[in-house]
């Protein structure tokens, strides 16, 4: 199955199973994001996307619609509600206007510590803890093939995490469904619902 289709299919499946289980972590998704959100993201990344992410963001365009701002002295404090956490690891699923500020900040953080190494412009970061810099990004700087994921944390460089963003999704979607991914990277996760929502247990 082509990745871009793989990405749809196991997103789907998510998304089916979160309506069905957990509605209130179901409404944090937003909807899909427009042409204009999408040549918006290009424009600031310097690059156009990957297929794989842009069709993940047409179908959802992060999982932030439940977040909140509030004006503090120099600009805005971004406020994620416990309902965009989605993902294992306490990891929400940005949007494109998540994926864009997070990309310019750490790129600007690698220039000001003079370390080229420490952020690179094709990283893409896709998702995120909602209180500290954890996450996963999107590689896209081979473009011969399904962008890999990486995974970074504050203070260390990214490394490798999975060869393409369905081997993540796809999992997921089975552990969801069946409480089983064996041989996955989230094969020992757990979760439980409560009052409707989907909560990832350590």
């Amino acid at each position: 199955m082509p990745q871009v289709d793989e990405v749809a299919a196991a997103w789907e499946r998510i998304v089916g199973w979160l309506r069905r289980n957990a509605p209130a972590s179901a409404e944090a998704l937003r909807p899909g994001a427009s042409d204009e959100e999408i040549a918006r993201l290009n424009e600031e990344l310097g690059f156009d996307i990957p297929d794989v992410l842009e069709v993940w963001l047409r179908m959802n365009n992060g999982s932030t619609a439940k977040d909140t701002e509030k004006p503090i002295p120099g600009g805005t404090a971004h406020l994620p509600h416990r309902d965009s956490v989605i993902f294992p690891g306490g990891m929400r699923f940005l949007g494109c206007k998540e994926i864009a500020g997070q990309h310019a900040e750490y790129l600007h953080i690698a220039r000001d510590i003079g370390d080229d190494d420490y952020w690179k412009s094709p990283w893409i970061p896709v998702m995120e803890q909602s209180d500290a810099p954890y996450g996963i990004i999107l590689d896209a700087q081979n473009p011969s093939g399904p962008p890999p994921l990486l995974r970074f944390s504050e203070g260390d460089y990214p490394t490798s995490f999975l060869p393409s963003l369905g081997d993540f999704l796809r999992p997921l979607s089975d552990l969801l469904e069946t409480g089983q991914a064996p041989g996955s990277v989230v094969a020992h996760e757990r979760f439980t619902i409560a009052e409707g929502r989907l909560h990832w247990t350590d």
